[in-house]
């Protein structure tokens, strides 16, 4: 199986992002700088964070110790603030630490280590006393901590260091931050750094009142000599965090978002991680199949292999041909395992979206189901087949079909009542098929239909035994979406009138993507299904007047009201089955069909009159 961690092992292509942010980082000349790299959930934001980290530890390394080429890198999880009160202390604290057991760890490159050593810790001092008690509230035994005037006396620019101190007795925050940024570009001048790199990671899974208090303690720092902050997110996270802390309104000849805006005034260098293509997929694919069925020997070797080939090709595929050509002839490697698997490679390029966390997971979900069914002695697995049926699962919108397939297979000894369904999924007409037209007609399920393997004649009992885990009723609703959706429909639920709500749901879902469009809908119907008068999800719905959420996608209707109690709707909500009637014939068919109470009936038919 394969580790959901980041890694320094790149499998990705992403060296090449690493090597431009490190020669960022090198030029003097762009310093300070703060460096968003943003993406997607699991797009691989972390990992490419630490292959910078060691591509800038290579390059110190290769310094010698040279003065001014030390380079100061500090990693810092956004899961470590203790609160939004000290999250600007928390992560001083973390770099000041950082300072500490890099002079200690190398006293042999430092001039005046006890010089530094003493003003490190007497900024540690203040910063602690500051966060956790003023001077009405410091005990005794935390006294003995503060500096004695002998203590100042060994600590250079006394004057500055008393003011500090000062400042901190006072509980003078602004003071102390603005002395503190003075002393420490000094201190890191003085000791000779080239850089001092702190990376901040998860920032998007915090809630937004951390998150506001990372980025206003980056802001402290922003023009402080020789600092790069490297910032690890989804930027509409972010945004949505700003406009949780600073409530403005926009104004409607307003051009772009005033949260966009102090975004970009924080981070000078957005840097995005661009999907990755159907060469890059298969090439990650493969390298994944390759080391977890190859020992680490051999799997080393074809890695080396790989870099040395995307040096010169940033866009070519580098698949199983590729890796056998370049073995020596003397080495014989078993590829079988890793070939016997390969089939699966354009079903999931296919029909996942591309993300290396997710495909990640597939595999191992894959890998699992096949082990079982090894324990269990089904030998006839194939696994192209069993991914055939995976990526059905896997889908947002369609899951449900995976359990539609269950039943009829299993009312059909495990065969489906395919006859020509797949060949008709492939022809302009679409499927004629009465008992699939209905629910299998969209484009994505008539592309997963006619794709390779056919499922004809394939009995799916054993298939579907290993991946019984899938087979629930109600799946729970954090698996489904992502946390950046759950904030996006939280942001949505926040917005308490109907102008609030028209003026700020375009940009929201404009912001999805398809599948993320689908994860909202999957909450709205998990909240309906509660209570399907819910006022926000209906001002959410009705407020769309453009039908961003839904297009003309008959599917996404349908899950909107799947298990929903529809005769307990209210008749506030005629706005929108009004706007949904002309889209389609099949549409209008299908609202119509929906058991509705005679109130909101009669409150349809008034409004189609108007």
């Amino acid at each position: 199986m394969w580790s959901d961690n980041e890694t320094t092992q790149d499998l990705l292509g992403y060296q090449v992002h690493a090597d431009l942010l490190k020669k960022i980082i090198l030029n003097d000349d762009m310093l300070p700088i703060s460096i968003g790299v943003f993406g997607n959930w699991g797009s691989g934001k972390s990992s490419l964070m630490l292959l910078l980290q060691q591509s800038l530890h290579e390059w110190e390394k290769s310094q010698q110790n040279e003065k001014h080429k030390i380079i100061l890198q500090v990693y810092f999880n956004s899961w470590q603030f203790e609160s939004y009160d000290s999250t600007k202390l928390t992560m001083i604290e973390s770099i000041l630490e950082a300072l500490d057991k890099d002079i200690n760890k190398r006293k042999d490159v430092f001039e005046r280590v006890d010089d530094f050593l003493e003003r490190i810790n007497f900024l540690k001092v203040g910063v602690f006393i500051l966060k956790k008690a003023y001077e009405n509230l410091t005990p005794d035994w935390l006294k003995k901590w503060l500096p004695k005037n002998k203590d100042l006396d060994k600590i250079t620019n006394k004057d500055k260091y008393n003011n500090l101190l000062e400042d901190v007795t006072k509980g003078n925050t602004s003071k102390f931050i603005a002395t503190f940024r003075e002393l420490f570009e000094e201190l890191v001048d003085d000791m000779g750094y080239k850089a001092v790199v702190v990376y901040i990671d998860d920032l998007d899974r915090c809630e937004p009142k951390r998150i506001i208090g990372c980025l206003e303690a980056v802001k402290l720092f922003v023009n402080v000599r020789k600092t790069a902050f490297i910032i690890g997110a989804d930027e509409r996270i972010i945004e949505y965090a700003i406009s949780q802390h600073y409530p403005i309104q926009m104004k409607k000849e307003d051009i772009s978002s005033p949260f966009s805006d102090y975004l970009e005034k924080l981070i000078q260098l957005p840097y995005k991680l661009p999907r990755l293509s159907d060469n890059e997929q298969e090439t990650y694919i493969t390298l994944l199949l390759c080391k977890n069925h190859l020992n680490h020997i051999y799997f080393n070797e074809i890695h080396q292999k790989y870099l040395e080939f995307r040096k010169t090709d940033k866009h070519s595929k580098y698949n199983i041909d590729d890796i056998k050509a370049n073995i020596p002839k003397d080495k014989k490697i078993d590829f079988h395992a890793v070939e016997y698997r390969l089939p699966t490679v354009p079903l999931i390029k296919r029909f996942l979206n591309g993300n290396p966390r997710q495909l990640k997971r597939f595999l191992n979900t894959l890998y699992v189901r096949q082990e079982l069914a090894e324990v269990a002695g089904f030998t006839d697995i194939r696994p192209e087949v069993l991914t055939k049926l995976m990526v059905l699962e896997y889908n947002t919108l369609y899951n449900s079909r995976f359990e539609e397939l269950y039943k009829l297979q299993n009312a059909n000894r495990g065969v489906l009542p395919l006859d020509d369904v797949e060949q008709e999924a492939k022809t302009e007409n679409g499927i004629q098929n009465p008992q699939w037209k209905d629910n299998w007609s969209s484009d994505y399920l008539r592309q997963w239909l006619s794709s390779d393997p056919s499922l004809k004649d394939i009995n799916l009992q054993n298939y579907f035994w290993i991946a019984r885990d899938a087979l629930k009723n109600e799946k729970p609703i954090a698996s489904l979406v992502t946390n950046k959706v759950m904030l996006l429909f939280r942001r949505l639920c926040t917005l308490q009138t109907n102008s609030m709500m028209k003026r700020d749901l375009p940009g929201i879902i404009n912001a999805c993507d398809d599948s993320e469009k689908d994860m909202i809908i999957h909450l709205i119907n998990d909240n309906l299904r509660k209570d399907p008068k819910s006022e926000n999800c209906w001002r959410i719905l009705n407020c769309d007047e453009n039908n961003l959420l839904f297009g003309d996608k008959i599917d996404r209707l349908k899950l909107l009201f799947s298990n929903i109690k529809t005769e307990d709707i209210d008749t506030k909500t005629d706005i929108f089955f009004v706007r949904m009637l002309p889209l389609s014939n099949e549409i209008h068919n299908y609202i119509n069909s929906l058991p509705k109470a005679n109130p909101l009936t009669k409150a349809i038919e008034r409004k189609i009159q108007k």
